[in-house]
C-alpha cells in the first residue's frame, strides 16, 4: 500500500457533523436553511437534524460526502469503506487520514481498522485551519445538493437516499469537470495531477456495529449562534426544494411591534449603529457594556443576525445617539460625535448622515503657531444649523489621506489660534475615554465653540440647539 518515491502523499479530512443547514420535515422532506438555526429551535418547526459525513482531499475543491438520520449512525468504518471503494475522486484510501480530537476519540478501533489496510490515522493540530475549513466548506455545499431529484420526498429513509444520491452524483461530476473554468490555473493543475493518481483498491476494513459515541461536539457550530429569528416554509416552484427562510412570510400583514421601523417597516437602526461603533473611540466590548449588553449581542445586532429587546435597545440608542425621525420615517444619528477614522465606508456613511448628504464644511484644523499632535489629525465638521463633530485620523494611515474623498465638501486645512486648537485636542481626549463620555464632551466643546468663536467667519452656522 506504499506509495513510490515518485508519487505523493496522498491525505483525506475526515469528518462528521451534524449538517449546519439541511433537516428532515415529515411533510416537506429534506429541507434547506439560509441562515443556521439550533437544533432545538427546528424542532419547533418540526425539522430533525441529520448527521453528515464527509471525506476532502486535502488542499484540494474534491469532497464526498453522505447523510444519515441523527438516531441511525452509520458505522465510521463502513463510511471509509463506501466512499474509497466508490468515490472516483479519492482515487481509493490515502496514506493519511486526518480528522479532529473529538471523532477519534469517538470510535477508539477506527485507528487500528484503517492501519490494516495501510492508512495512518493522524488526529489534527489545534491550530490547523485546513480540516476546519473543508468541514465548512462541505457544510455551505451541502446545502445545494437538494437541485436534483427526490428532494420532497416525505419518507425519511427515502428522503435520505435521495440526498446521498444527490451527493454521490455530485461528487462524480465534480471529479470529471472540478478542474475547469476555476480561474486559477495552479489549483486547475494540482487537480489534474491529483486525478491522473492511479486508483487504489481498498482492503477490506472490518464493519461492526455503530461504534462511536456521539456528543455535543456534533453540533458545536451552534455555539455561534444568535437567537432565532422568525422563520417561514419557502418552497420553490421551479425545482420543487423547501427553504426555512429568516423573516416573515411575505404576504402576512405584520406591524412591526417596536413602532419604529419606518412607513415600509425597514428598520436602520441596526445599520446605523454598525456604522457608529466602527467609528466610535472605544472597543465594542466597552461600547457593549456601557448599553448594559454583551459583546456578542451587540455583535449580532449590528450584523442584523439578532434583535435587541426594547430596553437593551432604547440604551443602545441612547448611547449612541440614534434617534427616529417622523418626518423621514426612519432612524437617524443625531450626532454631535468624536469619531475615528478606520473604516472608509463607514466613516463615509456616518458624515453623510449627520451632514444631511454633505451640507458641511470639514476641514482640518492645525495650530497657527506650535506644533500639532504628533499622533492625530483632527478634522471638524460643521453641519448647517447642527451642533460640530470631530473626526479624529491617525498620521501616517491610508484612511487619512482619503478623508478629502470620503467627506464631501471638504475645505482642506485651516489654522487656528492655539487655545482653540488645544481645546479640541483635550475634548477628543476626554470624550475617547468611556464610551458614555463621547457625547456629553464634543457637546460641552459645542456650548463652549458657540459662544467664544462666533466671530470666526470660516466656522458658519453656529445658530443650532443642543
Amino acid at each position: 500500500m506504499r506509495i513510490s518515491a515518485l508519487q505523493p502523499q496522498r491525505e483525506h479530512h475526515f469528518y462528521v457533523s451534524t449538517a449546519k443547514f439541511l433537516f428532515h420535515h415529515p411533510e416537506h422532506g429534506i429541507v434547506a436553511v439560509r441562515d443556521p438555526i439550533r437544533i432545538e429551535d427546528a424542532e419547533r418547526y418540526g425539522l430533525s437534524p441529520l448527521i453528515l459525513y464527509g471525506l476532502t482531499v486535502a488542499g484540494l475543491p474534491i469532497r464526498w460526502l453522505t447523510f444519515s438520520a441523527i438516531n441511525q449512525r452509520m458505522p465510521l468504518s463502513e463510511v471509509l469503506q463506501t466512499a474509497w471503494g466508490s468515490a472516483e475522486g479519492l482515487r481509493g484510501p490515502p496514506d493519511i487520514l486526518r480528522l479532529n480530537r473529538n471523532l477519534a476519540q469517538a470510535d477508539h478501533a477506527l485507528a487500528a481498522d484503517v492501519a490494516r489496510i495501510g492508512v495512518q490515522l493522524e488526529v489534527a493540530d489545534a491550530k490547523d485551519k485546513s480540516l476546519p475549513a473543508s468541514l465548512r466548506s462541505a457544510q455551505d455545499a451541502a446545502r445545494w445538493l437538494l437541485k436534483r431529484h427526490g428532494a420532497d420526498a416525505p419518507s425519511l429513509i427515502e428522503a435520505i437516499d435521495a440526498l446521498c444520491r444527490n451527493a454521490r452524483e455530485d461528487h462524480e461530476y465534480s471529479s470529471r469537470h472540478g478542474s475547469r473554468g476555476l480561474s486559477n490555473r495552479d489549483l486547475e493543475d494540482r487537480i489534474e495531477r491529483w486525478l491522473a493518481l492511479p486508483m487504489r483498491q481498498p482492503g477490506s476494513i472490518a464493519i461492526e456495529t455503530v461504534g462511536w459515541n456521539a456528543g455535543p461536539w456534533l453540533s458545536s457550530w451552534e455555539s455561534s449562534l444568535p437567537p432565532d429569528r422568525p422563520r417561514y416554509f419557502n418552497r420553490n416552484g421551479f425545482d420543487g426544494t423547501t427553504w426555512l427562510l429568516s423573516g416573515r412570510e411575505p404576504s402576512e400583514d405584520h406591524i412591526e411591534d417596536d413602532a419604529s421601523a419606518g412607513e415600509y417597516g425597514y428598520d436602520t437602526a441596526a445599520e446605523i449603529a454598525k456604522n457608529l461603533v466602527a467609528c466610535w473611540p472605544n472597543p465594542l466590548k466597552k461600547i457593549a457594556a456601557a448599553a448594559g449588553i454583551t459583546l456578542r449581542q451587540l455583535q449580532w445586532f449590528v450584523s442584523e443576525r439578532a434583535i435587541l429587546d426594547r430596553s437593551a435597545r432604547s440604551s443602545l440608542e441612547c448611547l449612541l445617539g440614534i434617534e427616529y425621525d417622523d418626518a423621514l420615517g426612519s432612524h437617524t444619528p443625531a450626532g454631535p460625535y468624536v469619531l475615528v477614522a478606520r473604516r472608509p465606508q463607514a466613516l463615509e456613511e456616518v458624515y453623510q448622515e449627520i451632514s444631511s448628504g454633505g451640507d458641511a464644511s470639514p476641514c482640518e484644523i492645525v495650530p497657527v503657531q506650535g506644533a500639532a499632535d504628533p499622533s492625530w489629525r483632527y478634522v471638524l465638521i460643521n453641519p448647517y444649523g447642527c451642533p460640530p463633530s470631530i473626526v479624529m485620523a491617525p498620521r501616517g494611515e491610508p484612511i487619512t489621506e482619503r478623508l478629502p474623498g470620503l467627506l464631501m465638501n471638504y475645505e482642506g486645512i485651516r489654522p487656528v489660534s492655539r487655545a482653540f486648537y488645544h481645546d479640541v485636542v483635550s475634548t477628543c481626549a476626554r470624550a475617547c475615554q468611556t464610551p458614555q463620555a463621547n457625547r456629553r464632551e464634543i457637546k460641552e466643546f459645542a456650548k463652549r465653540y458657540k459662544q467664544q468663536w462666533a466671530d470666526c467667519a470660516w466656522l458658519p452656522n453656529q445658530d443650532f440647539e443642543l
